[in-house]
C-alpha cells in the first residue's frame, strides 16, 4: 500500500487528544478571542524549544503574567517600566529582559499593522509557493521596531536575546518556532489547530522542522537530506504536499508527538517497532 495510505491512516487514528497536555498549543485553545489567540501563540512558540514539561512551566508563566487579555495588557507594555513585573522569569538563555521586549514588539506590531496577521500577509502573495519571503519580512519587521534601545550597551553583542525569537529562512534557520506558530494559526481548526489566519493557505506552509521531524521524515523517505535547516523542512514539506497538496503539515502533529512520547526509537527497537502504525513505511 502507498505511503500516502499509511500515513492518512496513522493521522486519522492517531490519539491527538491525548498528545495536546504535552503540546504548548494548548495554551493558545484557552482563550476564545481571536486577537489573544495569535498573540499568545506567538509567545507560547517563542518559548517552544527544550524539555517538554520545562516549555509547558515556562509558557505557563509567562501568560501568568498578562491575566485574562493578553491584547489588553501587551497595549500599554513599557520594558523601560514593566519589566520589574517579569523579574525571575527565565528560560535555558532567555531572560525576563528578552520576555519584556518581546512583549513591546508585539505590541509595536498590533499599534502598526493592526494584528500580526496582516503583518505576517504583508508579505506574502497568494502565488508564493511558501512562506519563504514572508518570514524574512515578518522577522525583519518585527526586529527594526529598535528592540536594541532596551539592552544595556554590549549585551546585545554578548547573548542572541530576543532575536532568536525572529530567525529567518535567508540565514538558512529551519524556522521550526515560527513554522510551528503559523501552523497553529493557519490550519483550520481541527481540536489542536486553530484556524485564526484566513489570508495565509495551508498549502503555502511549511513543516516545523525539529529533531524529531528530521529523523522520522528519513525513516519514512520523506526526505534523504542529512542536514537539518530551511532547505530540509522544504524538501520534507513538498513530499508531503505530494500526498495531500492543499494541507500538507496535517500530518506534522502525529508525526512530531510520536517522536516526542518516544515510540519512535532513535535504533531500531524490536517491542516498540512492532508496535508502530507506520512501521510498514519505515526504513529504519
Amino acid at each position: 500500500m502507498s505511503l500516502k495510505y499509511h500515513l492518512d491512516t496513522f493521522v486519522d487514528n492517531f490519539p491527538k487528544e491525548r498528545h495536546l497536555v504535552n503540546d504548548p498549543v494548548q495554551f493558545v485553545r484557552l482563550y476564545a478571542d481571536p486577537a489573544d489567540r495569535e498573540v499568545v501563540g506567538l509567545i507560547a512558540s517563542a518559548f517552544a524549544y527544550g524539555n517538554v514539561r520545562i516549555v509547558l512551566k515556562t509558557v505557563r508563566t509567562a501568560l501568568g503574567y498578562l491575566g485574562g487579555s493578553p491584547v489588553r495588557t501587551i497595549a500599554s507594555f513599557n520594558p523601560r517600566t514593566d519589566t520589574r513585573r517579569l523579574q525571575g522569569f527565565y528560560h535555558r538563555f532567555n531572560t525576563s529582559r528578552d520576555l519584556a521586549v518581546l512583549l513591546w514588539i508585539i505590541r509595536r506590531t498590533l499599534e502598526q499593522y493592526g494584528s500580526l496577521q496582516a503583518a505576517f500577509s504583508s508579505g506574502l502573495s497568494p502565488q508564493d509557493p511558501d512562506t519563504t519571503s514572508a518570514l524574512d519580512r515578518f522577522c525583519g519587521t518585527l526586529l527594526g521596531f529598535g528592540h536594541e534601545q532596551f539592552y544595556p550597551r554590549g549585551e546585545l553583542k554578548k547573548r542572541i536575546g530576543v532575536r532568536f525569537f525572529f530567525p529567518n529562512p535567508a540565514q538558512g534557520s529551519a524556522c521550526k518556532r515560527l513554522n510551528l506558530y503559523l501552523r497553529w494559526m493557519v490550519r483550520p481548526e481541527d481540536g489542536i489547530d486553530c484556524g485564526v489566519w484566513t489570508t495565509v493557505a495551508p498549502r503555502q506552509l511549511v513543516i516545523p522542522l525539529d529533531t524529531h521531524i528530521a529523523r522520522i521524515s528519513g525513516y519514512i523517505g520523506l526526505t534523504d537530506m542529512r542536514t537539518p535547516g530551511w532547505r530540509m523542512a522544504q524538501d520534507i514539506t513538498q513530499s508531503l504536499r505530494s500526498l495531500h497538496y492543499d494541507d500538507p503539515l496535517r500530518y506534522d502533529f502525529a508525526l512530531c508527538h510520536l517522536g516526542i512520547a518516544g515510540d519512535c526509537p532513535k535504533k531500531r527497537n524490536l517491542q516498540k517497532c512492532a508496535q508502530c502504525p507506520i512501521v510498514e513505511i519505515c526504513r529504519l
